[in-house]
């Protein structure tokens, strides 16, 4: 199921991409072709969890949104608010926490990091591992495709900054997931709850 939302959100942006002319709609569909097929090569393997896909199809979703949606005359992606809270490191916070997220379910298995600890740095290091390729990759697109628009220094740093925070929150989120359960009044849940 969610293969088919993600098939016709890639097909109906691309199309609104095509009909307003939006300048990065052919990068931004053989990206997307891209990361589909590849995730779905990964699931194959490994089987991610309903809740990392379901994730990661609203990343692809608003990958696309952000470079389609025209608001007067700049991309989502280019739209800042508040004079430092730009759409693009908000796609980056949440994809890059996402990819963290099925970085550690790909290799929790092989790395014995099932939970705690072990399970936080796999996902640390597998989302930004994950953030530097998709930075290299803007990095190069802006080189060779002008009209991308996206590579420059200071965006690079910034997004990398907002990976850093994404993978930062995944790891909370699955060192609390798997965290063992405590006993009703053992001395580490009184500790925890004052």
């Amino acid at each position: 199921m969610l293969a088919g939302v993600t098939a016709l959100y890639v097909v109906v942006w691309t199309v609104y991409g095509i009909a307003t002319d939006a300048a990065g709609v052919y990068a931004y569909l053989v990206w997307m072709v891209f990361a589909v097929g590849l995730m779905a090569y990964l699931d194959g393997l490994v089987r991610f969890s309903t809740h990392v896909l379901v994730v990661l199809c609203i990343v692809g979703f608003s990958h696309m949104a952000g470079a389609n949606v025209d608001i007067s005359g700049a991309i989502l992606y280019r739209q800042v608010w508040f004079g430092f809270i730009g759409y693009d490191h908000l796609v980056h916070v949440f994809g890059l926490g996402a990819a963290g997220l099925a970085v550690w379910e790909a290799t929790r298995r092989m790395l014995a990091a099932d939970g705690g600890v072990r399970a936080a740095v796999v996902v640390i290091l597998g989302a930004n591992a994950v953030g530097a390729l998709i930075e290299v990759g803007e990095y190069l697109a802006s080189v060779t495709l002008g009209e991308v628009r996206v590579g420059a220094y200071a965006n690079n740093m910034q997004d990398l900054i907002a990976n850093l925070v994404g993978s930062l929150v995944a790891a909370r989120w699955v060192m609390r997931r798997t965290e063992p359960a405590r006993p009703p009044g053992s001395p580490d849940r009184l500790r925890r709850a004052r």
